[in-house]
């Protein structure tokens, strides 16, 4: 999903270099970048990385750390001893997290976990820019921040006016937000809406993931690492940045605050409180500006009582709760929301889509959308990528997908059919279930009471239905 940030293209000039050697992939990463009004200078490989950054000096590097010829991790040593002021952000797979861990303890501005995000690659590249204070050429102004997020949050629905309201209520107070929604609803998103409407927009969005590394490697993200002398005894390594103090002055984005280890949350909690932190091996209490929002795919209240979530630290995060409605409650957004991701998708893909036919947005608001408006998105790229036209028609879509409708569209009349014909007891419960979640603005204990179930019942078999 993209949530693009015009910027002023003709400032940033030729000052972002992207380093990625899987032609499909830099040529993705490349159309959203220039989308969002940079000029990235491409490279394949890291002799090729090196040599242009010799010679035209870019300010921020998207460096990916696995390449055909060299180690990711020297040609950004390389970099740095010849413009120690450049910003790197590395990209790393999912399964070599400790290499983007090592890169940051040794200078990287920040580092993105494939698959990318628009969002988050451009938010991490923004940031860069933003910390080399080209504040006049780089600042995105209130019209184009509004604009944005209009095209993001487009949808004309209540309960996604409901979203705007609260988002325009809250953006400007420094108090935590909670984002409550089900997975691939644009929980980060909404976040980011968040930080963008209120006066920290100008400064970073940083976002954690908690449940993305281990306990020590966590701990170390978020509160950085004090330099260490090498063991022939020369000086100490500069202290490495964590997101608490990339944050600093912005927006602190943690997902998944449950997974941290009750040690971790105790010392976040103290940051909390004091506005302070200090880094790991460094007593020094370091000041800290920084406004929280957290996101959950089910109610934190369960995993308080649970003991996954410090009763404390829940009561300092569970302050202002937003609710993103699933892609099913949005009635007719799912027209709009799939024909601009049909537009996006068709750019990237070189393809000629104009148009969804009429019994395909028939469909669209028959379907339960289990993955929300990710699932909706992978649906119009299954389209996109194997076919040819200007119309997507049903006979496009993934096979099986049409089988998943109900006889009727939401609020229609129903058959003389038995509505449940053809469905097995396991999908009955399951949209009974989410159908009961959605109704009580996803709150699993009140959808729990409402089934006369246990909560720990519905997480259980959520887990169950993602794995399927």
């Amino acid at each position: 999903m993209g949530l693009i940030m015009p910027v002023q293209a003709a400032a940033i000039g030729d000052g972002l270099l992207l380093v990625e050697d899987t032609p499909s992939l830099q040529m993705l990463y490349a159309t959203v970048l220039r989308k969002a009004g940079y000029k990235p200078m491409l490279a394949s490989s890291g002799a090729e990385a090196l040599s242009k950054f010799a010679e035209f000096g870019p300010r921020v590097v998207l460096l990916d750390l696995m390449l055909p010829d060299s180690d990711g991790l020297m040609v950004m040593r390389e970099m740095l001893e010849l413009r120690p002021e450049a910003r790197i952000v590395v990209i790393t797979a999912n399964g070599s997290v400790n290499n983007a861990i090592e890169a940051t303890r040794e200078g990287a501005h920040d580092f993105l976990v494939k698959p990318l995000g628009d969002i988050r690659m451009i938010g991490a590249v923004a940031s860069a820019f933003a910390e080399l204070r080209q504040d006049v050429s780089l600042a995105v102004d209130e019209h184009s921040r509004n604009d944005a997020l209009e095209r993001a949050f487009m949808g004309r629905s209540q309960a996604m006016q409901q979203v705007h309201n609260r988002i325009a209520a809250v953006a400007k107070s420094t108090a935590p937000v909670f984002i409550l929604g089900e997975s691939g609803t644009g929980k980060e998103l909404c976040a980011r809406a968040v930080h963008l409407k209120s006066a920290r927009a100008a400064q970073r969005f940083v976002t954690v993931n908690c449940a993305a590394a281990d306990p020590e490697q966590l701990e170390i993200e978020l509160f950085g690492q004090a330099g260490q002398k090498s063991a022939r005894g020369k000086a100490a390594t500069q202290t490495s940045a964590g997101a608490i103090a990339r944050a600093d002055g912005g927006t602190l984005f943690v997902q998944n605050i449950q997974s941290m280890s009750a040690e971790l949350q105790a010392a976040f909690l103290r940051v909390l409180q004091r506005a302070s932190y200090s880094p790991v091996g460094d007593a020094r209490q370091i000041k800290v500006d920084i406004r929280i929002i957290c996101t959950a795919s089910h109610d934190p209240t369960e995993d308080m009582r649970a003991g996954r979530l410090r009763e404390d630290l829940y009561y300092r995060l569970f302050v202002i709760p937003i609710n993103m409605p699933p892609l099913r409650a949005r009635g007719e957004d799912i027209h709009l929301l799939a024909q601009h991701y049909l537009a996006q998708i068709a750019a990237e893909e070189g393809k000629g889509f104009t148009r969804i036919s009429p019994d395909v947005q028939e469909l669209f608001l028959q379907l339960f959308w289990k993955g929300n408006v990710r699932e909706l998105i992978n649906v119009l790229r299954h389209a996109v990528v194997l076919h040819q036209g200007e119309t997507v028609t049903l006979d496009m879509l993934p096979p099986g997908l049409t089988s998943l409708a109900p006889q009727t569209r939401p609020g229609a009349t129903a058959p003389e059919t038995d509505p449940f014909a053809g469905l097995t007891m396991a999908q009955i419960e399951e949209r009974a279930i989410s159908a009961a979640i959605a109704r009580h603005g996803g709150s699993v204990p009140r959808a729990a009471r409402e089934l006369d179930i246990a909560p720990s019942t519905i997480y259980r078999k959520r887990e169950q239905w993602d794995k399927s």
